[in-house]
């Protein structure tokens, strides 16, 4: 599929390490997404992959490296009647050092460009120090407001929270200052 020019949601996680970073590395040269291995969740362009809920289309862009969370914050923010523009699942290697965050790094720059998402999520396991510094520092490069949940890590900071409910609430109202 990555050599037909398609973005891949890899639901398997039977997959190696290296098949992992050598099928990534291949994405990003081609300007493609390689959700998973291990990704159970996506939701893109309204249509739910995997393991996903039905909700609306709104404002709010999420990537993800647990595709609970994903899950979760999506529909917490369809109760608070907000949608997502897109859902998009790592895998829960991604974020690892050996990875190098290289699928959080795309969705994150896909959203950023993206016209319709006025509101970007990031969601993760804990990752390795370096490559989380890597995902905050281009999370702060965007005029876009970043929302960042590392589950399982107490930081601090603008937007960063420390459960998905705080995540979503955060999201929801920087969707609709109102």
């Amino acid at each position: 599929a990555l050599h037909h020019g398609m973005n891949v949601l890899l639901f398997s996680d039977n997959v190696s390490l290296e098949d992992e970073i050598a099928l990534k590395h291949y994405a990003v040269d081609h300007g493609l997404l390689l959700m998973g291995p291990g990704a159970g969740t996506a939701i893109l362009n309204g249509v739910a992959l995997g393991f996903a809920n039905v909700v609306p289309h709104g404002p709010v862009g999420i990537v993800s490296a647990a595709g609970t969370g994903l899950q979760e914050v999506s529909t917490l923010l369809a109760r608070q009647g907000v949608g997502i523009s897109q859902g998009i699942g790592t895998g829960g290697r991604d974020l690892q050092e050996a990875v190098g965050g290289l699928m959080m790094l795309s969705g994150l720059q896909a959203l950023q460009a993206d016209p319709t998402t006025r509101v970007i999520v990031l969601i993760s396991k804990p990752p390795s120090p370096p490559i989380a510094e890597k995902i905050l520092s281009q999370a702060r490069q965007s005029d876009k407001p970043t929302v960042v949940c590392i589950l399982g890590q107490a930081l601090k900071g603008k937007n960063i929270t420390a459960n998905l409910e705080e995540a979503a609430f955060l999201a929801a109202g920087l969707a609709d200052p109102n």
